[in-house]
Formats: C-alpha cells, structure tokens, sequence
C-alpha cells in the first residue's frame, strides 16, 4: 500500500517530468521557428540577388523583412511558450539558423535559383510566342517599306526638279523681261 509521503514523491517527480518536456518542447519549437526563419532569409538573399534592388528600396525590403521575422518569432513564442520569453527560446532559434544553414542552405538556393531559371525561360518562351506574329508582321512591313522605296527612287529627283522650278522659271522670266525692256 502507498503512503502519502510517495505520492507526493510521484508527483514531483511527474511535475518535473512534465515541466522539462515542456521546456524541450519550447526549445525544439524555438529551433524549428530558426530553421523557418533561416529558410525566410534565403528566400530573401535570392530575391536581391535577382532582383538587385537600390538603396531605398534595398532598405524598404530590408523593413519588411524583419517584421515577417518578428511574426515568425512571436507566433512560434505564442504557439509554444505563451508568448513567454525565455533565454533557451533565443538558444533555439540560433541553433535553428545554423542548423538550417549548415544542412540546408546550400541545397535550397542551388533549387530555387534553378526553379526561377525554369519559370525565367518559360516566361521567355511565352513571351517568344506572343511576340512571333508580331515580329513576322514587322518583317513584312520593312520588306513592303523597302519595295515603295525601290519604286519611288524617282520621286526625290522630280522633287528636287519641281522645287527647282520655280527658281528657274523665275530666272528665266526676268531674263526675258530685262531683254524686251532692254530693246525698247
């Protein structure tokens, strides 16, 4: 038979028990919420380094960056601890970061930069269709440009004589008219 004395052994011990899962369950947590957010900044550095933003907007993202972060952060705390802050909580998130960054980091640039890649030459691709009508009507219309051309190569020089007309005719009048007033 029990005694009360183990009873209340049993349930320090069960308080500990339950008190330590909890805490390992809060770090883990931590540690999942530093591998999310180590995965947000790759996401990120790939984005700048496509994109190449300027100082302003470099800054901008750089804001909105860090309240994505800070939600990231303040839900993983909400969703394990209450929203208590603890000193193993911040220990997790750094063990999460460099565990994220030296398991999966490389691995997950190389595949998003490729899949940007595969959507980049698809939009090319697309891209290509749409313009391709556009570019054969462009051709036609320089061919057909190139043939008025070659057909109206005479209009410049009756041009040239037709503006030329008028100072010729004009000459030729007032030589007319200085020789008929010259002989009276």
């Amino acid at each position: 038979m029990k005694t009360a004395r183990s009873n209340s052994a049993e349930f320090e011990v069960d308080w500990m028990g339950d008190f330590i899962l909890e805490q390992l369950y809060i770090f883990f947590a931590a540690t999942y919420g530093g591998m999310l957010i180590g995965f947000i900044y790759d996401l990120y550095r790939v984005f700048r380094g496509v994109f190449k933003p300027g100082k302003i907007a470099t800054v901008i993202q750089d804001f909105f960056f860090w309240i994505v972060i800070a939600g990231v952060a303040m839900f993983v705390l909400l969703f394990s601890a209450s929203g208590q802050i603890r000193f193993f909580s911040f220990l997790g998130f750094s063990l999460g970061m460099l565990l994220y960054y030296w398991t999966f980091s490389n691995i997950v640039i190389r595949t998003i930069r490729k899949v940007l890649r595969i959507i980049y030459k698809g939009i090319g691709k697309i891209v290509k269709t749409i313009c391709y009508p556009f570019g054969l009507a462009k051709k036609q219309i320089k061919k057909m440009v190139l043939e008025i051309k070659v057909k109206l190569a005479w209009v410049p020089k009756i041009y040239h004589r037709l503006r030329n007309l008028p100072k010729k005719t004009f000459k030729k009048a007032k030589r007319y008219i200085m020789k008929i007033l010259k002989k009276k």
